[in-house]
């Protein structure tokens, strides 16, 4: 089995280059995930969505957004948000 996986990921190796050198030169990275599949992301992805996270805690959601959510999700962003506006407000009072 061992033999059939490495003879896998070489193959997906020489299948992916050319994609995965073009990806990197593009300022993008390139993951390489078991069983030959590769995970190609930006990297200032991370960033990207905490700040757009905490955007939707602190404002709330836009509207397209939240005609994605489930009851459940909208109830406890909403939960978050008050404690969230509530320490702030605290911590600048003292």
């Amino acid at each position: 089995m061992h033999a059939l996986r490495r003879l896998t990921e070489y193959l997906a190796d020489r299948i992916h280059a050319r994609g995965d050198a073009a990806a990197v030169a593009a300022g993008l990275t390139v993951t390489r995930l078991p069983g030959g599949r590769r995970r190609i992301s930006h990297p200032d992805l991370p960033a990207w969505l905490d700040a757009r996270r905490a955007a939707a805690v602190r404002h709330g959601l836009d509207p397209a957004d939240r005609a994605l959510l489930d009851p459940a999700t909208r109830a406890a962003l909403n939960t978050t948000r008050g404690q969230i506006t509530a320490d702030h407000y605290t911590r600048k009072a003292a």
